[in-house]
């Protein structure tokens, strides 16, 4: 049940040429400003556009949300968040999350009171001390993984609840009296 991928890094080879290329290339892109300033703003800002957006995915805070659109439990993916801390949990961890989220938007957008931003950054420590008394100590350690940890696996199908396929199968099934 449920579907969704996730991509697990398993390896980074180490090297210092990708990062010798991108200096280089912000260099060229300095000499070549009066070229750049042809580039239409609505290029420019479909390119931050795609980049924003592909870098969603395995965002958990953008999983959990999109987990709201999807009303059939069984459906969600197999990610730990989800397989190992109750709905109700998750979507309330998720709105408290989301709230924070649109408070900080909303303070970098309307500048009277953008001054409020770094106080309500440095209470964002004291709401996460807080969230002990809303969730239990294994729920946040799921909810708020620092790492990027494979989904579980899919649980194990008993004999009896899965097809007969050959005569060996039936031989193994238990005989009911």
């Amino acid at each position: 049940p449920g579907g969704g991928t996730r991509q697990v890094v398993s390896k980074v080879a180490e090297q210092r040429v990708t990062n010798l290329a991108i200096h280089i290339l912000i260099g060229l892109s300095l000499a070549v400003g009066s070229v750049l300033s042809h580039v239409p703003k609505a290029v420019t800002l479909g390119i931050f556009l795609v980049m924003g957006f592909s870098s969603l995915s395995g965002n958990q805070l953008f999983e959990r949300v999109w987990l709201w659109t999807i009303w059939d439990s069984s459906a969600y993916p197999r990610f730990r968040f989800v397989t190992r801390v109750p709905f109700s949990s998750l979507h309330k961890y998720t709105a408290i999350q989301f709230g924070c989220f649109a408070i900080l938007y909303v303070l970098t957008s309307v500048s009277a009171v953008a001054v409020v931003f770094p106080f309500f950054m440095a209470s964002l420590v004291f709401v996460r001390k807080s969230l002990k008394w809303i969730f239990t100590e294994e729920e946040l350690a799921e909810l708020d993984a620092r790492e990027d940890l494979p989904p579980d696996e899919e649980p194990s199908e008993k004999p009896h609840e899965r097809a007969v396929r050959t005569l060996e199968d039936v031989e193994k099934l238990p005989v009911e009296p």
